[in-house]
C-alpha cells in the first residue's frame, strides 16, 4: 500500500502518508476485511455467533446487489490481470452504501485473482453498455463515492478501463463525470469503438476467453451469481476451472 500511494502522489511523501492513514482508517470503518471474507467465513464455528450474523448479513447484501450480474470477475488479460466486468444497464439497487460494499467486494476479489494468477497488482475494468438507458445513470453522489474509493483507496490498482461501445446517451453523462476524474486515471481510460477499439481489445485480451463486450469471439457460459459468490474460491474468477486457459 505505501508504495502505491507514493507513486500515485508522484513522490510527495507527506501527502502520501496522509492518504495512507486515511485509507487504513477507511478500511477499518468500512469493514473491508469482513466484506472480503463474508462468503468464506459466514458460518465459521470458530467465530462468535454475533460475528457470523454480521458476515451473513454482508453476504446477503452483496448477493442481492449481484443478482443481475452487474459486476463480476471473469478471466484475465494476456499478462494475467483479472478482468472486472461492469454493466451499468443491469443496475438493480438504489442503496448507495450497499452499492459501494458490492463494488469493494469485487475490487478486492479482482486484486486477489490477479495476485494468485500472475503476482501482479493491477486489474482491468471493462464497462459494457448493453441495455443502458439514461435512467440507469447513477446519481452524482454515487459517482463521486465510487471515484473517491477508486482514486483515494485503490491507487495504482487499475491497469486500464475499457469503455466498450458507449451509446450516444452516455456521452452527455461522460462530459459531466470526467471533471471529477484525476488526470492520471483519465489517461488509463480507453473508449473502445469501431475497428480501433476492436484492435485494442484484441491486443490486450485473448478474445476467445472474454465476454462479447470485451471483443469476445465465442459464446461463454452464462454468468451465475450464486455459483460465483458462494461456490467459487475468492482468488478465482467466474468459470475459471472450466477453461484450462484460465488456470495458473
Amino acid at each position: 500500500m505505501p508504495l502505491r500511494h507514493y507513486r500515485a502522489d508522484k513522490g510527495n511523501l507527506p501527502q502520501a502518508i496522509r492518504k495512507i492513514k486515511a485509507t487504513i482508517q477507511w478500511r477499518q470503518d468500512f469493514n473491508v476485511e469482513d466484506i472480503k471474507r463474508c462468503f468464506r467465513d459466514r458460518n465459521d464455528p470458530s467465530l462468535t455467533i454475533e460475528k457470523q450474523k454480521e458476515l451473513n448479513h454482508l453476504a446477503e447484501v452483496i448477493a442481492k446487489e449481484n443478482e443481475t450480474g452487474k459486476i463480476y470477475c471473469r478471466g484475465y488479460d494476456k499478462e494475467g490481470r483479472a478482468i472486472l466486468y461492469l454493466t451499468p444497464g443491469r443496475e438493480n439497487s438504489q442503496c448507495e452504501i450497499d452499492n459501494m460494499r458490492h463494488l469493494v467486494y469485487h475490487l478486492e476479489r479482482a486484486i486477489a485473482c490477479t495476485r494468485h494468477k500472475s503476482g501482479r497488482q493491477k486489474v482491468c475494468i471493462v464497462i459494457g453498455y448493453q441495455g443502458f438507458r439514461i435512467s440507469n445513470a447513477p446519481p452524482m453522489s454515487v459517482v463521486k463515492h465510487t471515484l473517491q474509493i477508486l482514486q483515494g483507496h485503490y491507487p495504482e490498482r487499475m491497469f486500464r478501463a475499457y469503455i466498450a461501445d458507449p451509446p450516444m446517451v452516455f456521452r452527455g453523462f461522460w462530459k459531466v463525470i470526467k471533471h471529477f476524474i484525476d488526470p492520471a486515471t483519465l489517461d488509463k481510460i480507453a473508449f473502445c469503438t469501431g475497428e480501433e477499439g476492436k484492435a485494442l481489445l484484441e491486443r490486450d485480451f485473448d478474445t476467445n476467453t472474454t465476454e462479447k463486450q470485451a471483443g469476445g469471439q465465442r459464446d461463454l457460459r452464462k454468468f451465475c451469481s450464486r455459483e460465483f459468490l458462494f461456490d467459487t474460491p475468492h482468488h478465482c474468477t467466474f468459470d475459471e476451472d472450466s477453461d484450462s486457459s484460465y488456470k495458473k
